[in-house]
């Protein structure tokens, strides 16, 4: 693993901000785990196989379920966050940006767009000059910010404030005061 690796956010380079502050400790790990994402395959094939036997849920009542299928310290947000967004990237499972629903097949939201990374830092740059996010406002989550743009996929802004964030471009995870923060900010 490299130097640039989290543990706590499970990735790399680090994005929770995190990294390094937090010691990392080893766990034995049940033999089900297996490869680098651990339980990640296991989560994907439950969560598709369930959802074409017709179960529809939203985000948090696919992780309750893979909590009771997997138990809880077997199954942390973690490796559902790795997986949801994987099943977004591949256009698989989306759920609505502006409605509260179940994840489903992108056919189900058609009006939900699927951006390139350009198209959605056009989008967040758009936000910005607009108004509708501005320096000084209290830090926000991911899905806060997903929320001001109409009709774009989650996984589309995640991907955009990200590079925005890594290119040191107007969005930053660096509060007012200086500390690394799990909240998005205009930058100063």
């Amino acid at each position: 693993m490299s130097d640039t690796y989290c543990h706590l956010c499970d990735a790399d380079p680090c994005y929770c901000g995190q990294h390094g502050q937090v010691a990392h400790v080893e766990i034995k790990l049940p033999s089900k785990r297996g490869g680098p994402n651990g339980l990640d395959a296991a989560v994907r094939e439950f969560v598709l196989s369930s959802h074409e036997a017709g179960v529809r849920e939203p985000w948090e009542g696919w992780l309750r379920r893979i909590q009771a299928e997997f138990g809880e310290d077997d199954a942390p947000r973690q490796v559902w966050n790795r997986v949801s967004n994987d099943l977004q990237r591949e256009w698989l499972l989306i759920s609505h940006p502006n409605v509260e629903g179940p994840l489903m097949a992108p056919s189900s939201y058609p009006e939900v767009k699927r951006l390139s990374l350009d198209e959605a830092i056009a989008e967040v740059e758009r936000l910005l000059d607009s108004g509708g996010w501005v320096r000084g406002e209290n830090g926000l989550r991911l899905w806060q910010v997903v929320e001001r743009i109409p009709n774009v996929v989650y996984i589309s802004i995640y991907d955009a404030l990200h590079e925005m964030n890594r290119r040191g471009h107007r969005v930053t995870t660096t509060s007012p005061g200086g500390n690394n923060s799990q909240f998005w900010y205009v930058e100063a």
